[in-house]
């Protein structure tokens, strides 16, 4: 989930309503793996003067116009880009003023969740909207707000018992405030109260009914109890009927987002922790090993082919800011993304791209002119559908250093190879095609065809299971140190949760092709920890006899 500076903003949840239950699963193998295309609907095209109200093209904070009518204008452009799913930002009834100066063109402000924004259209239109994806053989996503309701809703007149009224959230570690509280001023819905829950149930149902979409985007995971996610997931049957029922849980921990996946009765979430590697990667200049890290944590998961990742959303800065303009890194965190498992998703304007380093900058009118990165982006989108490896194939690490990574992804007939580079690129890889892909200048692309069958096999159990590993000894001189780490073996970066070495040895057993990475902790006898300062140390724990032997030193500040 995410949030900003005055509101609250979290996403996602893809769902196939119980009456397109068999079309959404006879697409699946087609649909699932294609990109997701985010459009935030009044920044996108206006195709309806009529019910534009006051809006105000100067203001970033004011309401600009947009609709469905111009959405439905454009699907054509989506289509080309490669685009197989559109979610679309709330369209329902919602707060239209500003709250504390920040605007409420965006949406998440729900007033009644069972009727839609004039200014976005009508229920025809909607309808139109999703009958024009399928047309295409696209996808139409909601999202659905259910944590909160905009400031001074009138059901908090209406109904004030259906709230809790605890005051603002303060400790983001105290999971009872982060389920109770209001989140920057937002009313909290008390969805253990049958009324409340029988009320957000009924209206999901009747856009079920009225609309059938593919999908629903959930908003706000973190502030809503992982039972009452599995019991409205049970209740839709939105899994079960094979749909997709997918939370945005806005948190770098892979095992975080593992644990409130299977509790949560989730069939997937959007990968913040891949994001975060992404963008320190490819824009703040780290180690490619990092992505490996991240990508190491894939065990973890139910299904990380699931996942739908990301470089920005609407919360956080555009990736043309991050990386400062810079098109060649812009081009290559774009082809990992979509090199690697999980299904990637855009923000309307990527293409652009369009830049904001926050709000209300990262929330700009959609342009469409000028559109530097819409080759490569449509480019990607082909190889992503010409190639079973990239949509589902299984993954590994063939080589990780500060200055390099390898990655391949293998199918029974097909091998990908994906590098990613400092220093550049090097030769080819004997035996391969390489992949032209524009302004992609830290990226290559690799394929090469075969039968990979036994390969594929080994590489898909260990990439979902991690058993075969190998001893790690880490050798610690410092006293009282302990180890901690990225891996769940080492703490999975909780101090609390750090190995103690024994006679200045931690003895570990990793996953074999896992990337690590490692740093001391020391107690400080009163409940917290010092860190060993400097990088962390970067393990790849390689296939091979004998224990694979690691100097871990404490580094002074």
């Amino acid at each position: 989930m995410a949030f900003s500076r005055g509101v609250l903003f979290s996403w996602l949840v893809v769902l196939a309503a119980p009456g397109c239950a068999h079309r959404a699963a006879a697409r699946a193998a087609e649909v699932d793996a294609r990109p997701w295309y985010f459009v935030m609907v009044d920044r996108f095209a206006n195709g309806d003067r009529s019910n534009d109200g006051a809006i105000d093209l100067r203001d970033p904070q004011a309401f600009h116009g947009g609709d469905l009518r111009g959405l439905i204008e454009h699907l054509d452009e989506l289509r080309a880009l490669g685009v197989g799913t559109v979610w679309v930002s709330p369209v329902f009834a919602m707060r239209t003023e500003p709250f504390h100066g920040y605007g409420a063109f965006h949406g998440y402000w729900t007033y009644a969740l069972d009727r839609l924004e004039p200014r976005f259209g009508t229920v025809a239109e909607l309808r139109e909207l999703r009958d024009a994806l399928h047309a295409r053989g696209m996808r139409l996503v909601l999202d659905l707000v259910l944590n909160h309701v905009g400031p001074d809703a009138p059901l908090t007149r209406e109904h004030p018992e259906w709230f809790h009224h605890e005051g603002g959230l303060e400790d983001w570690n105290d999971p009872v405030q982060l389920t109770t509280h209001d989140v920057q001023g937002l009313p909290d819905l008390a969805q253990e109260r049958p009324e409340v829950y029988a009320h957000l149930l009924q209206a999901t149902r009747g856009w079920l009914t009225a609309i059938e979409p593919d999908g629903f985007r959930l908003d706000a995971v973190k502030h809503v109890p992982l039972p009452v996610w599995r019991r409205f997931s049970d209740d839709t049957g939105v899994a079960r009927s094979g749909g997709a029922f997918v939370g945005e849980l806005f948190d770098g921990s892979p095992a975080t987002l593992a644990e409130a996946w299977r509790a949560g009765g989730f069939t997937g979430l959007f990968d913040f922790p891949l994001r975060g590697a992404l963008d320190e990667v490819f824009c703040g200049g780290r180690s490619p090993a990092m992505l490996a890290t991240v990508l190491s944590l894939d065990r973890l998961y139910p299904d990380p082919a699931a996942l739908v990742t990301l470089v920005d959303n609407h919360d956080l800065p555009r990736l043309a800011s991050r990386c400062r303009g810079e098109l060649g890194a812009m081009a290559s965190a774009l082809t990992f993304l979509y090199a690697v498992r999980g299904v990637p998703c855009l923000t309307w304007g990527t293409e652009v791209p369009l830049e904001g380093a926050g709000e209300p900058d990262n929330r700009a009118d959609m342009r469409f002119d000028g559109q530097r990165l819409r080759e490569l982006l449509a480019t990607l989108a082909t190889l992503r559908a010409e190639h079973p490896a990239l949509r589902r194939g299984s993954m590994r690490v063939v080589e990780a250093s500060a200055e390099r990574l390898v990655v391949e992804r293998l199918s029974e007939d097909e091998a990908v190879r994906v590098t990613v580079a400092r220093g550049g690129l090097g030769v080819p890889s004997p035996g391969f095609s390489v992949v032209s892909l524009p302004l992609a200048d830290a990226v290559r692309v690799e394929f090469r065809r075969g039968d990979f069958r036994p390969a594929f096999a080994a590489a898909d159990a260990q990439w979902r299971r991690g058993a075969h590993t190998r001893e790690v000894q880490v050798r610690v001189t410092e006293p009282l140190a302990r180890v901690v780490g990225s891996a769940p073996e080492v703490g999975g970066w909780v101090p609390q949760q750090a190995i103690a070495p024994r006679d200045g040895v931690a003895s570990l057993r990793l996953p074999v092709g896992a990337v690590v990475e490692l740093k001391l902790v020391r107690p400080d006898g009163a409940g917290a920890f010092a860190w060993s300062s400097g990088d962390n140390t970067t393990v790849f724990v390689t296939d091979a006899a004998g224990p694979l032997v690691v100097d871990l030193p404490w580094r002074s500040p």
